[in-house]
């Protein structure tokens, strides 16, 4: 379907619904749903820039009586929006410093050069940034280091022996940036995504920063684990056991003794990941840890706080030559796009929920109840993970989620193993590269066939299904409702 035909369909089929579809109950709900697809055929479709399909609620909803102007606006900029906000300035300083270089180099100087260790540095260094700056910068950093490293031992041992190698280097790089974003809340937008549809779906079961990570950091360890059950005899078998690795030498020598902007930015990273996983304590059975929060005079502290917060300090603080270490075109530089179409999903889940629409479509899903919750949890991470790969992650759950949400709590199902499931497996899109930025990046370097990245990607995007919910479900009591 070209693109012209789908900026026609999408308004079309949903305005004839929205006038057309009647449902007495929730009067509403009609013309929310005809929006609502429309919405989905434009993000789907791609038809036009994702962000601004995002600003459709904005007038749409008013037109159609959903709500109003200055009820629906703020959607846009809530306090997950500024948690994004503050997350990204701390890694735009930690890029602009080169601080994320610094750590993927060291980590990687201190493994010893046998081809598994290596491959082990990269893809847990790649993880471990991917988990507080983009899946993009993460994967480009990396990159840059690994070609050089590559060329030369295509120089020591041949093309022929190290082009196999090189596909599996590149695509360790590439998969666990994608994995590595699934660690943190502020790893990759459906984490976001996720937070705000439970918020407003079930706020008393929405996991607060540690405990989204005490799934997530499991997930990106299995995921690596997997990534190198795979990946990982190709690359053992190789005939040496020691490469040349005097180009990371180099390249960490060429930085020189760490400045002092960058131990600031660090200092700063450092601080931030503790207030956000501190917040709001540890509560089990057999003990309380109350969280810093709690100790505070008000009670209106969120994660959202602590990254502005903490953000703010970066543009106080002087680098070695005076120049703060962000300034004005820092603000630029955020990535707005992404901001817009956050906030649109996050106005699209509230005009469903305040239209009826919610309601009414968990009640058309009654059978669910019949349907055994780990096989319900397996559909849909193997349907999010397959259409992740021609649709972009963030929109795809921005659309998913809210049906998920109002299907599960309709029938009386746990949300949380139904969206965790749906958001993690939104990372999982391993086969194309049009499906992740790193994916296009890894295959751009014109060291992966096609072939080898189709037949990688299935396997994972199967297994890593799989993964996702037997971890769900076996951690699943230790996150809030249990």
């Amino acid at each position: 379907m070209n693109r012209m035909m789908c900026q026609f369909l999408g308004p079309i089929v949903g305005i004839a619904i929205a006038l057309g579809l009647d449902i007495a109950t929730y009067p509403q709900a009609g013309p929310m749903l005809g929006i609502a697809i429309w919405m989905a055929i434009w993000w789907i479709s791609e038809c036009i820039p994702l962000a601004i399909t995002a600003t459709i609620p904005l007038f749409a909803f008013p037109l159609f009586g959903i709500t109003t102007g200055n009820d629906i606006a703020p959607k846009y900029f809530n306090s997950i929006i500024f948690l994004f906000l503050g997350g990204f300035l701390i890694a735009q300083a930690m890029e602009s410093t080169k601080l994320h270089k610094r750590l993927a180099l060291n980590m990687l100087a201190r493994l010893h050069a046998s081809p598994l260790q290596l491959a082990l540095g990269f893809s847990l260094s790649t993880a471990f940034l991917s988990m507080w700056i983009s899946n993009t910068a993460t994967t480009m950093l990396m990159v840059t280091i690994a070609l050089p490293l590559l060329h030369k031992l295509m120089e020591d041992h041949g093309h022929e022996v190290i082009a196999p190698v090189s596909a599996s280097f590149l695509l360790i790089i590439a998969y666990s940036a994608n994995i590595g974003g699934m660690g943190t809340p502020v790893g990759t937008a459906p984490n976001l995504v996720f937070l705000e549809n439970m918020r407003a779906a079930a706020p008393e079961l929405t996991p607060s920063f540690l405990q989204w990570m005490m799934i997530g950091i499991p997930m990106v360890l299995a995921g690596i684990t997997v990534l190198f059950l795979v990946l990982g005899p190709s690359i053992a078998r190789l005939p040496w056991k020691h490469a040349d690795t005097s180009s990371l030498q180099h390249a960490v020598t060429e930085l020189g003794p760490i400045r002092r902007e960058e131990k600031i930015v660090g200092y700063i990273l450092a601080t931030t990941a503790l207030l956000w996983m501190s917040r709001t304590g540890i509560h089990a059975e057999s003990f309380n840890i109350p969280g810093w929060a709690s100790l505070l005079p008000y009670p209106g502290v969120d994660d959202g706080t602590v990254a502005m917060f903490m953000s703010l300090w970066l543009f106080l603080f002087k680098k070695v030559d005076g120049t703060p270490i962000l300034d004005t075109p820092s603000i630029s530089r955020l990535p707005w796009d992404i901001i817009i179409l956050l906030g649109g999903g996050f106005a699209l889940a509230h005009g469903m929920q305040h239209s009826g629409l919610s309601h009414w479509i968990g009640a058309q899903l009654e059978f669910l109840q019949h349907v055994p919750v780990p096989v319900m949890m397996l559909g849909i991470a193997l349907v999010i993970t397959f259409l992740t790969e021609i649709t972009s992650n963030t929109a795809t759950t921005q659309v998913m989620l809210p049906i998920l949400a109002a299907a599960a709590l309709s029938n009386a199902i746990d949300p949380l193993l139904i969206l965790i499931p749906a958001t993690l497996a939104a990372s999982c899109a391993f086969m194309l590269p049009v499906a992740t930025p790193p994916n296009a990046i890894v295959f751009g370097s014109g060291h992966i066939p096609m072939k080898t990245m189709i037949k990688t990607g299935i396997r994972l995007n199967l297994i890593l299904a799989f993964v996702i919910v037997g971890i769900v479900y076996v951690l699943r009591p230790l996150l809030p409702g249990m």
